[in-house]
């Protein structure tokens, strides 16, 4: 965001950015988890610590160089996902933010809520003339962020 402009594009990516922390969170905790699984038991009883000891120490460090790779990349994702919300919480009106939040920030999948869900949560009712007044406040919505950018650039 080195520009400051905040785009329909930017606030359109921020649910894959969600989705792909989310992921690597959750691979990173599969590794940990890796590290704690017990030595394996022999067939007399006795536990097998050489094998076992190097399989977790494979483990710590496979995790240790995933972490090393991924931590500075999830931290930038969560430093534009803030960035976004920030500059949702930013627009004046209620409504308008209502709209991008939930078209961008709330939806449960990679990719914006369908405007008829939009319009369902913001109106409870999804017809024609309520997701032409849901287009209208995400149209104002994406005009006060253009209006912001401009600002913080001069122009």
């Amino acid at each position: 965001m080195a520009d400051g402009v905040m785009t329909k594009e930017r606030l359109a990516s921020y649910s894959s950015l969600r989705f792909e922390v989310e992921n690597q969170l959750e691979r990173l905790a599969r590794l940990k988890n890796a590290e704690q699984i017990p030595a394996i038991q022999q067939g007399d009883g006795s536990k097998s610590t050489g094998a076992a000891g190097s399989r977790m120490e494979r483990a710590v460090l496979k995790r240790m160089e995933y972490e090393e790779r991924v931590m500075p990349q999830i931290e930038a994702v969560r430093a534009e996902m803030r960035a976004i919300e920030a500059a949702v919480d930013a627009v004046s009106d209620p409504m308008e933010r209502e709209v991008l939040r939930l078209r961008y920030l709330d939806s449960r999948y990679s990719r914006p809520m369908p405007w008829k869900e939009v319009a369902l949560k913001l109106f409870g009712d999804d017809d024609d003339k309520h997701q032409l007044a849901t287009f209208r406040l995400h149209g104002r919505a994406l005009q006060c962020l253009k209006n912001r950018g401009d600002e913080a650039n001069g122009k």
